[in-house]
């Protein structure tokens, strides 16, 4: 049967590792990993205090696993903890769990269906984020992938369509995807607003992808590919409109102008992410580059007076990598991000704590080492300014954050 499409544990462990997983049966495998890093971050707090004068507090650990019961049918899933010091605590989630059913297959057409929690692919690198051995580095280009959204769309609670046909030697593989998934108010909240504004812990928000992916016959080491991901927030009931009056009444004289969330009585934020890729590689090297355009809508009421906002926000970023050896590697990656792309100073946006919060650039250099069958070693340094992706967690509010700062990872990894 012909699935150009997998479930990420299948492609990216079939892949990127040489490390063999438990066959159960002739038709079930496990697998599984654990990556432990060491994080320096001596300038900013990066997801936590304690990565100031260096920190084991960063930690993924994952199971997966597939059964086919036919050759059309089969189940899998993943269960992950992921320890980022203060801004992600290791519970065990379900990372995605799901009955995947080929409907129809022949030699140029696939079509099939999977039900469940789906993981999305989004760009090139959102499906397999969470496997340490795929990534090129530490961790995914932080311009595309910032870790506001992370949770909300690594996977969706619902169904997700997808299929293949071979167009003129053309080879195009799409899906579609549709459901819920919970957001994290805090990640959110501190993303589009600067702080909180309510005291929500999660909700549950409609999500909808489309993802298309080309490599053209006239070029077959081309990859192009689009992603688009329609998301909407409600936030209404934030607070009554008598909190927010009586805030106002003990506030300093002018706050409302500095700090206007903190007097909404009702928000709506909807986004529609686009995402543009290409991945070309020849002979020993793989060039990569992502835009991202994200239109944003904003509709509130302060202190009970309708207002309504739109900003679109820019990133992209190049990374090259170099397949030195079968066991090495090495990458380098300059990355832009823009929350509000008409201000690429950050002013409008910043925050007395955060003035450099609109804006992040950043270059990453890195290596990787396969030492052996199951482990490599994976090391990398970048240099950013501008804090627009630095992790949000609980208490970054009250860190007098700086323009310029360097973060230094080694991480070990091990597979099976």
């Amino acid at each position: 049967m012909n699935r150009p499409i997998l479930p990420t544990l299948l492609t990216t462990l079939a892949l990127s590792s040489p490390a063999f997983g438990i066959e159960v049966t002739e038709n079930a495998q496990i697998h599984g990993f654990l990556n432990q890093a060491y994080l320096y971050s001596p300038d900013n707090p990066y997801a936590g205090t304690d990565a100031d004068d260096g920190s084991l507090k960063f930690r993924e650990v994952g199971v997966n696993g597939f059964v086919e019961l036919s050759p059309e049918f089969r189940l899998a899933g993943q269960v992950l903890s992921r320890r980022q010091d203060e801004a992600d605590d290791g519970d065990v989630r379900v990372d995605f769990l799901l009955a995947d059913y080929l409907i129809f297959s022949d030699q140029d057409t696939t079509l099939g269906i999977r039900a469940g929690r789906v993981k999305n692919n989004i760009g090139f690198y959102n499906a397999i984020r969470d496997i340490p051995s795929a990534r090129p580095g530490y961790n995914v280009p932080e311009s595309i992938y910032f870790e506001a959204f992370r949770d909300t769309l690594l996977s969706v609670d619902g169904a997700n369509l997808y299929g293949s046909a071979l167009l003129g030697g053309n080879q195009l593989s799409w899906e579609v995807a549709g459901g819920e998934r919970k957001v994290d108010s805090e990640e959110f909240e501190q993303f589009a607003f600067g702080g909180r504004i309510s005291n929500r812990e999660s909700e549950d928000i409609p999500l909808w992808l489309l993802h298309v992916e080309l490599v053209p016959a006239f070029e077959r080491d081309l990859r192009l590919g689009l992603s688009l991901v329609d998301l909407k927030v409600d936030l209404d009931g934030i607070r009554s409109l008598q909190e927010a009056q009586a805030a106002l009444i003990a506030a300093p004289p002018g706050d409302i102008l500095v700090n206007p969330q903190a007097y909404i009585t009702d928000a709506e934020f909807e986004a529609l992410f686009a995402i543009f890729s290409v991945q070309y590689s020849f002979d020993d090297w793989v060039i990569t580059a992502e835009y991202l355009n994200l239109d944003s809508e904003f509709e509130a009421d302060i202190l009970g007076q309708p207002t309504s906002d739109s900003v679109t926000t820019e990133g992209y970023y190049l990374q090259l990598e170099w397949l030195a050896t079968l066991e090495t590697s090495w990458f380098a990656r300059y990355e832009e991000l823009y929350l509000d792309k008409d201000d690429r100073s950050g002013n409008s946006i910043g925050r007395p704590n955060n003035r450099y919060r609109g804006y992040g650039k950043g270059w990453t250099l890195g290596g990787k080492w396969q030492f052996a069958p199951s482990w490599s070693l994976i090391g990398q340094a970048s240099f950013n300014e501008g804090t627009a992706w630095l992790p949000v967690y609980e208490g970054r509010e009250n860190e007098d954050l700086q323009k310029y700062w360097n973060y230094y990872v080694l991480s070990l990894n091990f597979q099976f």
